[in-house]
């Protein structure tokens, strides 16, 4: 028998035992039992916020990559149509005053 199997039965019987018979009951003081409810809305709070926040931002990220593709399609064809117009030369020139 390995040292690991024997663990293992060894656990196992424990748990049996505490489970077939399990430890007297003791009373709680209040305060102690707010602590615990308190602990466990705080748990669950933080798990619903990171919840909340982990879908919202991979919504938001969707959309900017939406938005960023649109972005890219639309300065695509403007470049086509100002490349394909005629070349725009600008000239400076000297301002004349008039009398």
């Amino acid at each position: 028998m390995t040292c690991k199997r024997f663990v293992c039965i060894v656990l196992l019987v424990a748990l049996t035992a505490v489970v077939v018979r399990p430890a007297r009951a003791e009373a709680m003081d209040p305060q102690l039992i707010l602590i615990i409810v308190g602990a466990g809305i705080a748990v669950v709070a933080l798990i619903a916020v990171v919840i909340i926040a982990n879908a919202s931002e991979g919504r938001r990220r969707s959309a900017e990559l939406s938005m960023t593709a649109e972005a890219f399609e639309e300065l695509e064809r403007r470049s086509r149509a100002l490349l394909a117009g005629p070349a725009l030369v600008a000239i400076p020139s000297t301002a004349i005053e008039s009398p």
